[in-house]
């Protein structure tokens, strides 16, 4: 709100989103930034035009509150994550219909997405459609399901643990990559094969679980 106010954006219906963890509801104490616009459909490039320096403005106010840019410029100050419905649309159809590997890891990322600010029916509608596109590709579940077999438990022959072996990091264990990944990616799966809205991992799990009849003490 405090950087909204400085800008003109009077008539423009746009929703800031989170993706990744912030999109799950799962950010940890040492996190980036993850997000970007979705706008409303009426003259893209103008709107985009008149949303960029606003989001370029956040972007910077969250970096100096402690939330870092992203490294890899996933944020709505990038004109690539600055999309209208019908764009923020083609995207995803394009991910789910390409067999390339970034389109599997945009996929991954993009995909966690939630509404954090503004006109809410937007990402509602974007939700709808990935739904839709996602739970009737069985290729696209399967190629998701084995990027998810991709991470193994960091787990020895005889009950000890994995650890990593180089760096900063020798003798120690990444509890996202090798502990937190193996259930958001499964749950990700779950959730898109079975048409469950939610984006965090535990209500993923729950929700889709009960749609696909599995056992209460498989899903616990």
């Amino acid at each position: 709100d405090i950087e909204q106010s400085r800008f003109d954006l009077q008539g423009l219906r746009w929703s800031w989103l989170a993706f990744g963890s912030e999109g799950r509801y799962e950010q940890t104490i040492s996190t980036d930034q993850d997000n970007g616009l979705i706008f409303d459909d009426a003259a893209p490039d103008a709107v985009r035009t008149r949303l960029l320096p606003f989001a370029q403005a956040v972007n910077r106010a969250l970096d100096a509150c402690g939330f870092p840019l992203c490294r890899g410029n996933i944020m709505a100050g990038n004109p690539q994550w600055c999309l209208s419905l019908e764009e923020w649309q083609g995207r995803f159809d394009q991910w789910i219909a390409n067999t390339d590997p970034q389109a599997l890891l945009n996929a991954v990322i993009f995909f966690d997405f939630r509404h954090l600010h503004g006109d809410e029916s937007l990402p509602q509608r974007l939700r709808g459609h990935l739904s839709d596109a996602a739970s009737g590709n069985r290729r696209f579940q399967r190629q998701l399901a084995q990027y998810a077999l991709e991470t193994k438990p960091p787990l020895g022959l005889i009950s000890d643990f994995v650890t990593d072996d180089d760096g900063d990091a020798r003798s120690t264990i990444d509890l996202k990559k090798s502990g937190a990944r193996l259930f958001t990616d499964a749950a990700r799966v779950l959730a898109l094969a079975s048409g469950v809205s939610h984006t965090n991992t535990v209500q993923r799990l729950r929700q889709a679980g009960a749609a696909l009849n599995m056992p209460q003490g498989e899903i616990d």
